[in-house]
């Protein structure tokens, strides 16, 4: 099996399609873990976590506990999650690292990309990830749950998460537009920041 883990990068600020040329360049039956620029493991043993979630779910696709995201279910409980002293979240990531459970959200909301791991299957039967920055991440989740496939919360795995995006006007950067609707994922035209769910 091959692993590919990428924090891709697009000049013209086109993540989606980033994502898209780094998943092409997997072989049948390879696997990415996509890490937000402005993200990091906190623990030495992410990998094993990874591989045995495959091992649990090998039709899943997974993402992470983290401090900072949108999405409810999948920020961290723990006070220390707060601030940015990296000690202080390698001890969240250690603590949490005994955790072996696979939460199924792929009714619980849209996942924040901060860390995403699919297969290439399941991104071929997605459809591929939608062109864009913003939201390309919530428009996969929902292209994964059309096409059947499931999605896993590792509750385990802790990622510190720096969340830049919260910290500015973000209304000029591309958004993703969902294909299933062809409207933009989210609007963040009137308040900088997303608008719905």
């Amino acid at each position: 099996m091959v692993i590919l883990t990428a924090i891709p990068f697009a000049p013209d600020l086109n993540l989606g399609r980033a994502y898209n040329a780094t998943m092409e360049l997997l072989p049948e039956g390879g696997w990415a873990c996509f890490l937000d620029h402005d993200a990091a493991f906190t623990t030495p043993r992410w990998h094993e976590q990874l591989l045995r979630a495959i091992e649990g779910e090998p039709r899943g696709s997974f993402t992470a506990v983290t401090n900072r995201i949108a999405s409810s279910w999948q920020r961290a409980r723990d006070p220390r999650a707060e601030g940015d002293d990296m000690e202080a979240h390698r001890r969240v990531g250690a603590d949490l690292a005994t955790v072996r459970v696979l939460r199924d959200v792929t009714d619980a909301g849209l996942w924040g990309g901060v860390l995403m791991r699919l297969s290439k299957a399941a991104w071929l039967d997605a459809g591929g990830f939608a062109d864009g920055l913003l939201c390309a991440d919530h428009v996969m989740h929902r292209a994964l749950r059309a096409a059947g496939r499931r999605v896993y919360l590792i509750e385990g795995l802790y990622v510190y998460h720096y969340r830049g995006t919260s910290r500015g006007d973000v209304s000029a950067l591309p958004v993703a537009v969902d294909p299933a609707t062809g409207r933009p994922c989210h609007d963040f035209s009137s308040t900088g920041r997303n608008a719905t769910a």
